[in-house]
């Protein structure tokens, strides 16, 4: 798994990082050990962990066995 900072939508996720105090760790203990949701409307998952959500794009490359991992938002319970 490869979690994608570079990105262009991730400067949001980055943004609410900071205004709830979420560090980068949290983000991907989130993605690997939270509860996953799909949401239907977006198309994103959502992993629950702890007292936060992270919601987020994933992309899974099967010929280089990789899963990128695009973090659009962080929300709080």
């Amino acid at each position: 798994m490869k979690i994608n900072w570079e990105h262009k939508r991730v400067k949001h996720a980055i943004e609410r990082m900071w205004l709830r105090g979420v560090s980068v760790r949290d983000v991907e203990e989130a993605v690997t050990k939270g509860k996953k949701v799909l949401q239907r409307e977006t198309g994103l998952v959502q992993a629950m962990y702890k007292r936060y959500f992270v919601v987020y794009d994933e992309k899974v490359y099967q010929k280089l066995n990789l899963r990128k991992v695009y973090p659009v938002t962080v929300k709080m319970q």
